[in-house]
């Protein structure tokens, strides 16, 4: 091509220098020189841009959220990351109890046992879930560049993320990880079917809404201009309408009461299906250890045993309650155990024989005064503290952000 573009020139200064003098050709040919190389410059432009915009439009089009790192670098920090964060955490929970408590000047073994194999276990499989997770949605992210939306590709890393736990060896904790998501994912669901079936709502309302403009047009149409009115398109709600408004109101109520009850069913009637840890946390806020002490046991021995004989038995309060003018200690005595009729104070009568089994010091309206002042302190010690430390460390980062200039406006939120 440069090779052309010269004896070109040289053509042209051929003819040129017949016709022109030796001044008039050397300005000419200047002028083609410089022309040549500015062409030449612009060429080479438009090639590299038009080369660059072809390589553009062909590479793929990333749409993860982790801008300033590459996918693997993403997963890899963000493995590291979250292992130290739980690890520090685990061990926080671990000793800072015994460290309240002052058990660690006494045994400072606690110390060592706490950042032992089931904490760096416990670390590696957070670490390992939440990096699975980015790993499969990034995979799936580059693999699906076209489709809109991350529903498929979260389902996808989730489902396999949740692989990961079988990498923690705690039978216990394991439970407990499956049912809390579990019970959130059921949270998720019925959120996205309460939020699609208000969407078919409000489109019912709009066709509603047209068809009653409709006739009013119609019916306006027919009208002389002195008769027609102004008129407010009103729809009444549905049937659906009023369920939505009231499961919103009181589906939360409803759904505390019912897991409170199936919860204290098991931990009453049938303990074996509860997780150990989740048992003793009840039971530790239930009070009832502390009370009875080592008859604590037996007494929930013998309502198990009752209450299956009950169940089994008769009905009618004769079979199930006590008789008036009989305190609950001689009933006991004579009809299930002299050993749990030792427990009972000798002028307490109960109605019925269940309830005497499950809260022997106390009748049924003073048991649950009971419990609620007792709950309510246990509750204030465990929560307090816990909170405190909180808001604490949120009012000291808060602080150094303030000195730092860093923001300006902080809320202190009390949860």
């Amino acid at each position: 091509m440069d090779n052309a573009w010269e004896n070109f020139l040289e053509a042209i200064a051929a003819l040129l220098s017949k016709a022109l003098t030796d001044k008039e050709t050397e300005k000419v040919i200047s002028g083609f020189n410089n022309f040549q190389q500015r062409l030449q410059r612009l060429s080479s432009h438009n090639l590299q841009r038009l080369n660059l915009e072809i390589t553009q439009s062909n590479k793929r089009v990333s749409r993860c959220k982790h801008e300033g790192k590459t996918c693997s670098q993403n997963v890899t920090r963000g493995f590291l990351k979250t292992w130290m964060i739980a690890y520090l955490v685990k061990y926080a929970i671990g000793v800072l109890p015994a460290l309240l408590k002052g058990k660690v000047f006494k045994n400072p073994s606690i110390l060592k046992k706490g950042g032992g194999s089931d904490t760096v276990g416990f670390a590696f499989f957070l670490s390992s879930f939440l990096s699975a997770y980015k790993l499969v949605l990034c995979t799936m992210r580059y693999y699906r560049p076209d489709h809109e939306g991350d529903r498929l590709n979260a389902f996808v890393a989730g489902s396999v993320a949740g692989l990961t736990l079988f990498l923690d060896k705690n039978k216990s904790r394991r439970t407990a990880l499956t049912l809390y998501l579990f019970t959130r994912s059921i949270q998720f669901g019925s959120s996205y079917a309460m939020k699609k079936w208000a969407e078919h709502r409000d489109a019912k309302r709009v066709n509603q809404r047209l068809a009653l403009r409709d006739a009013v047009d119609d019916e306006a149409l027919s009208l002389s201009s002195d008769a027609k009115k102004t008129q407010a398109l009103v729809t009444k709600s549905g049937w659906d309408d009023i369920l939505a408004k009231c499961m919103s109101a009181s589906a939360a109520t409803a759904l505390m009461s019912l897991t409170a009850s199936v919860n204290l069913y098991s931990c009453v009637i049938e303990p074996d299906a509860m997780p150990k840890s989740y048992y003793n946390f009840i039971m530790q806020h239930s009070g009832l250890p502390q009370k009875f002490g080592p008859m604590f046991d037996p007494l929930l021995d013998t309502f198990r045993s009752q209450f299956e004989l009950l169940k089994k038995g008769p009905g009618g309060f004769e079979n199930i309650g006590i008789p008036k003018g009989v305190s609950s200690r001689d009933f006991i005595a004579e009809n299930i155990s002299p050993n749990i009729a030792t427990v009972f104070p000798a002028d307490v009568h109960h109605d019925y024989q269940c309830c005497a089994l499950l809260h022997p010091l106390y009748p049924c309206h003073r048991h649950a005064v009971d419990t609620l002042t007792g709950e309510f302190g246990r509750a204030v010690k465990m929560y307090g503290t816990l909170n405190a430390v909180r808001i604490t460390l949120h009012l000291w980062v808060s602080n150094d952000r303030l000195k730092q200039g860093q923001g300006n406006d902080v809320d202190v939120v009390l949860y």
